[in-house]
């Protein structure tokens, strides 16, 4: 596919994204009502879990669906699962690592999105599309339903994500995969890979926690300021 990092096509679907964002999380905070905010999240819930259904429905339609690459191990797959969850239970555990997560991780693949994987004519938008609801459903935990990030909730993170990260790659020696990108570096433009298998992933780590502590000063913030965005119901 002839993807070119912030050309046109890029940009619409960035403006495109970030609109949708504000309405939703607009219409969720002025005109919805308690009980309409309930049935709002299941929606956001089952859209969520139906396009990374729909999405792998399709690649294995056209064949190309593999379980050492399409499996829901990534990040950003794991994300999937932790958000909705979060936004069904409000468990704080699954918000948190969805926050430093979604955030850091998925905000990336939208802002610089690798070309290699978009192997059908629907790959650019299901990019976005799943993306950008990991990222939507934390907003709306933050915005809505006033989530925080507790106090060390940054080195629990660390901790946690350095752990699965273990886990992933025993499972990627079993199935011959790259799920989180630890065995082969990913396409795309972004600063953050730098180097040669295995040197990048030590830039990975170091640029993982400098970004998960980055996106931690406004949960800091937040927390001090009191700040509230939802209205009451």
């Amino acid at each position: 596919m002839n993807f070119e990092t912030f050309g046109l096509e890029h940009n619409l679907y960035l403006i495109g994204t970030f609109t949708i964002w504000f309405l939703v999380l607009f219409t969720g905070k002025v005109i919805l009502n308690l009980e309409q905010r309930r049935i709002f999240v299941l929606l956001l819930i089952f859209i969520t879990i139906s396009q990374e259904l729909i999405d792998d429905i399709l690649r294995w339609n056209v064949g190309i669906w593999d379980v050492a690459e399409d499996l829901p191990l990534h990040m950003c797959g794991i994300s999937f699962f932790t958000s909705t969850y979060a936004l069904y239970s409000k468990n704080q555990t699954a918000f948190e690592l969805s926050y430093f997560w979604g955030l850091a991780g998925a905000f990336q693949a939208i802002i610089t999105p690798d070309p290699t994987r978009f192997v059908m004519d629907v790959s650019l938008f299901w990019n976005f599309l799943s993306h950008g609801l990991i990222i939507l459903n934390v907003l709306w935990m933050i915005v809505i339903d006033n989530m925080r990030c507790r106090v060390g909730s940054y080195l629990n993170a660390i901790i946690i994500t350095n752990g699965i990260l273990f886990i992933i790659s025993i499972v990627n020696s079993i199935l011959g995969g790259n799920y989180w990108f630890i065995c082969e570096k990913p396409g795309g433009e972004s600063p953050f890979i730098m180097g040669e298998w295995p040197l990048y992933i030590i830039g990975f780590q170091i640029s993982g926690i400098l970004l998960i502590g980055l996106f931690y000063i406004p949960m800091i913030i937040l927390r001090k300021k009191g700040k509230q965005f939802a209205i009451s119901s």
